[in-house]
């Protein structure tokens, strides 16, 4: 209904779920949302206990309360504190220290200073970078140094205060960290920062990185330390000190509200998801913020009002006939997040595929492949290709190690045009990234920052049939174990006659009486065995049960193996 090539940002109150969607040039391209069993841990701060410490894995596992216990690395312990720094102190440059926002400024922030632990000398020499100088492999050593001192530090039962800086994915806790951040609008607050003060990488103008930094550090109480974010830049005095207030009024509260407290205890919630988008979202591009709840609207504009007063003319409380998401034409880019395939405007395709270790996405040309030469047409589609998969990894919150198996392609300059295009459309990304060169086999390796379970796993539930994968087993394969299991418990279980229940999906019921000869009577003939089959609607095609009919007790595993 509505296109714009500005930003907008759409508030769908349904229900107890809300929806944050944030559209570019009239299409979808990220959507959060939050339910009441499942909203976001990011930022959370905690008095948690140590439950062990694991010198091996240089980490700790953290009771923090939640299902699982939380990993706390040994270098995200404590690196701002008294001990750390005699071990790396570095003079502050005005002019070239900075950080980077990254996708959610309730991360770990690194700055531009930060020393290059052994993983990062690892990973520069996976990536193709230049070789570690010899400063960087110094700093490397003392903080294997730090992380040896933390073990002997850190001991079971410990309190300690942490911070969620990745969420539960799977059956892993949340990664946690003891560098404590408190984000705001202009400025992230760093408790323990020690005075030091860091400008966003993005402010690129000498001199009012120059301003930023003297006026934040004339405010901050002595021993905090602060970052700088982008949306700072040109801002005035007083704005950035009415932020700076808030974020040291949460801080009393903490420390406040640790005295009494007891391990694991929950000390800090971050802000809602409403003033959690804005403050992160919320640049001069965004033309249009709608809410379809006044509650929402109410919240949406008071933050407004604080933080961007001259945005308040472009808030508006929708009230249109159709749902939100239907009047602004995003409803089927919603529905889409579950679709393994992907449309793209020539013509071609893409699959997007999940597993276990890695996302992989297959570049198709389709219906496009008849209409041009062989080496253009393939430039063309990979072109759009790598716009569409940048969009969908920002779409579907995809993060971990994703693979791009692209059209092959003879020209090794069609093949940098591809990879510079992807860089290019992955500058525009909030969440950190790396990329590697396509290989001669047309694949292209991204590693794209996780901080929450992607979207599909946070808006889906598991296949009860398939129990994820997207295959069925065969029926005659489910047979088949079944048999190896009675030729199995026939031999451990030499008493014949025995009488057994088998309880099997019912579509492996169907083959079974559909047989030559009646299976029941072919198994008695053949073990000596009485076995009465029966459906049973939950259970998956893959699986079965034996039961014995004399006390009812399930020997499936006991006898044999499923």
């Amino acid at each position: 209904m509505k296109k714009s090539s500005n930003k907008q940002l759409l508030m769908n109150k349904t229900g107890d779920e809300i929806q944050v969607a944030l559209v570019e040039e009239g299409r979808l391209a990220e959507l959060i949302i939050e339910r009441p069993e499942s909203r976001r841990s990011i930022g959370d701060i905690y008095l948690g206990r140590v439950h062990k410490v694991v010198e091996g894995l240089k980490a700790a596992f953290v009771d923090i309360g939640q299902k699982s216990d939380g990993f706390l690395h040994f270098s995200d312990v404590g690196t701002t504190n008294e001990d750390y720094r005699a071990l790396i102190e570095d003079d502050d440059d005005d002019e070239n220290g900075g950080a980077d926002d990254g996708d959610d400024s309730t991360q770990t922030v690194r700055t531009g200073d930060e020393p290059a632990t052994g993983a990062n000398v690892k990973q520069a020499a996976r990536s193709g970078s230049k070789k570690p100088s010899a400063d960087e492999e110094e700093r490397a050593e003392k903080r294997q140094s730090y992380t040896q001192m933390i073990a002997g530090k850190l001991k079971p039962n410990d309190s300690i205060l942490v911070q969620v800086i990745k969420e539960p994915i799977s059956s892993k806790g949340s990664r946690l960290t003891s560098d404590i951040t408190i984000a705001g609008r202009f400025m992230v607050l760093l408790p323990f920062g020690g005075g030091q003060v860091a400008v966003s990488r993005r402010v690129i103008a000498r001199k009012e990185r120059s301003r930023l930094k003297k006026l934040v550090r004339s405010m901050l109480p002595e021993g905090f330390g602060a970052i700088i974010r982008t949306v700072a830049e040109d801002q005035e005095e007083t704005l950035l000190k009415q932020d700076l207030e808030k974020l040291l009024a949460k801080w009393t509260q903490i420390e406040e509200k640790l005295q009494d407290a007891v391990p694991p205890q929950l000390i800090f919630k971050e802000d809602s998801i409403i003033s959690s988008v804005l403050r992160d979202s919320l640049t001069s591009d965004v033309t249009e913020i709608v809410a379809n709840s006044p509650v929402i609207y109410k919240e949406t504009l008071n933050y407004i009002q604080w933080a961007a007063p001259e945005m308040v003319k472009n808030v508006t409380l929708y009230q249109g006939k159709l749902p939100l998401f239907e009047g602004y034409g995003i409803a089927k880019d919603v529905e889409s997040i579950f679709s393994r395939k992907v449309w793209l405007k020539s013509g071609g395709y893409i699959i997007i595929e999940h597993t276990e270790a890695m996302v992989v996405v297959d570049v198709n040309s389709g219906r496009y492949a008849a209409k041009r030469e062989q080496e253009e047409n393939s430039l063309k589609t990979n072109l759009e290709a790598a716009r569409e998969v940048v969009r969908q990894l920002r779409l579907r919150d995809i993060g971990g190690i994703i693979v791009v198996d692209f059209i092959d392609m003879l020209d090794q300059k069609n093949a940098k045009k591809v990879y510079d295009s992807m860089k290019t459309e992955l500058r525009n990304d909030r969440a950190k990234s790396n990329i590697l060169p396509m290989s001669d086999f047309g694949i292209m390796q991204i590693t794209r920052e996780r901080i929450r379970p992607s979207l599909m796993q946070r808006m889906g539930d598991q296949c009860p049939a398939c129990g994820g994968t997207g295959v069925v087993q065969a029926r005659f394969t489910t047979i088949n174990q079944i048999e190896r299991w009675l030729r199995k418990y026939a031999l451990q279980h030499p008493m014949k006659f025995q009488q057994l229940d088998l309880y099997v999906s019912p579509t492996v019921v169907e083959p079974l009486q559909n047989s030559d000869m009646k299976t029941e009577l072919k198994w008695f003939l053949q073990h000596m065995l009485f076995v009465q089959v029966k459906p049973d609607e939950s259970l998956r095609s893959d699986d079965f049960r034996f039961y014995s009919r004399k006390n009812n007790k399930d020997i499936t595993a006991e006898y044999g193996d499923i």
